[in-house]
């Protein structure tokens, strides 16, 4: 299987074959770095949260530029478009469209961390 898609925004949800060739074919990198992206993206998203209430556009920054690297090692192509969006907002300064940016990055983060406990199941 070279990606994972759920057939929403005709995108893949992952791109096996793109991050297997980022990561070396390296299986164990690989899983370390699935490993790491399930473990870290729950607090992530949390801290997001915090700071959009905290109205910390600093921190918000931060932390949505965060999740962009890491969806980036695994070529996790629409959680990278949904940081990317979350991060402009927290850089224009104007926090009006914060919420419903997190909520898409919730959205396709749950999704990718599915699809990730999904290829874990596969390669077990």
């Amino acid at each position: 299987m070279n990606a994972f898609s759920d057939g929403a925004a005709g995108r893949p949800v992952l791109d096996v074959e793109r991050m297997r060739g980022q990561l070396g074919d390296d299986d164990e990198l690989v899983a370390d770095i699935i490993r790491l992206y399930l473990d870290d993206a729950p607090i992530r998203l949390h801290a997001i949260a915090a700071a959009i209430d905290a109205r910390d556009v600093a921190r918000l920054r931060a932390e949505a530029h965060t999740v962009k690297g890491s969806a980036g090692a695994l070529s996790a192509q629409r959680v990278v478009d949904a940081a990317r969006a979350l991060e402009m907002v927290a850089e224009s300064g104007d926090l009006g469209l914060a919420g419903p940016r997190f909520a898409a990055l919730v959205s396709e983060a749950e999704r990718l961390a599915a699809f990730l406990r999904e290829f874990q199941t596969e390669k077990s």
